[in-house]
């Protein structure tokens, strides 16, 4: 059943099947052509551990089996894995072109709290986590993404003293440092303020395929992670209740 209430299932149709075609393509140019260099390569690996991710988003809003979005979850960690190898391979005096590919950004933190929500909401298991969160890198620098890793599990990890964008995930920090009964009050405050803080991007009235579904994914990450009861924004419209639901729907 169609999960998005503004586009239709045509529309998702035709995105994800140029999403997927434009992943499998980037794997085979990566495997298959020897002329690519490892900067090349490198990059090519980055595209394809965020085109394997995005496109959850996408099939999410469609209304898939969640169950089937698995594969692509382990497929962003291969690409991610040789992303990594790739990179380790430039020589000393290109290393700081991998800088731009790693290192935390705003736009990266989203993208890197996406992954791990999904992950952590179908149960990957700890390996997996770890495995992530060792490739995400940049421990003690923000104290969203730090708190979150080690409530993950990475029990040594140095947490910053404070978030490197307080605009953006302010609100969602609040959360996380209230107490338990406190919870569900701040997450619902945060939902409301979602779309604001993203830039109302109106990506549905644009003449383009940017548009993906209006969903909170670190809401699901963050909801799942402590525990937090729902009940209150469970259908809320940018709450991806099915993912933090799933285990429960599926024994």
């Amino acid at each position: 059943m169609l999960r998005d209430k503004l586009k239709d299932t045509a529309y998702f149709d035709k995105n994800i099947k140029y999403s997927i075609g434009v992943t499998e393509k980037r794997i085979n140019k990566l495997n298959s052509n020897k002329q690519l260099s490892t900067d090349s390569k490198m990059m090519n690996s980055f595209r394809i551990t965020s085109n394997s991710v995005a496109v959850l988003c996408e099939r999410y809003s469609r209304g898939d089996d969640l169950n089937e979005f698995k594969a692509h979850l382990f497929t962003a960690l291969e690409y991610r894995q040789q992303q990594k190898h790739f990179a380790d391979l430039l020589p000393a005096k290109e290393q700081k072109s991998r800088l731009g590919w790693e290192e935390i950004r705003e736009d990266y933190l989203e993208d890197w709290l996406d992954w791990l929500s999904y992950a952590y909401c179908l149960n990957m298991g700890q390996d997996y986590y770890q495995q992530v969160l060792t490739l995400m890198g940049n421990e003690g620098l923000d104290a969203l993404f730090d708190t979150v890793a080690v409530k993950m599990g990475r029990s040594e990890r140095v947490v910053a003293p404070s978030l490197l964008f307080k605009k953006r995930f302010g609100k969602l920090y609040k959360v996380i440092e209230a107490e338990d009964d406190k919870r569900p009050a701040l997450m619902l405050a945060y939902l409301d303020a979602w779309y604001k803080l993203i830039g109302s991007p109106d990506y549905h009235l644009m003449d383009t395929d940017a548009y993906d579904g209006y969903w909170c994914w670190e809401a699901a990450l963050i909801v799942k992670l402590y525990g937090i009861d729902d009940s209150a924004f469970i259908d809320h419209q940018y709450y991806p209740k099915d993912l933090v639901h799933w285990q429960e729907d599926n024994g």
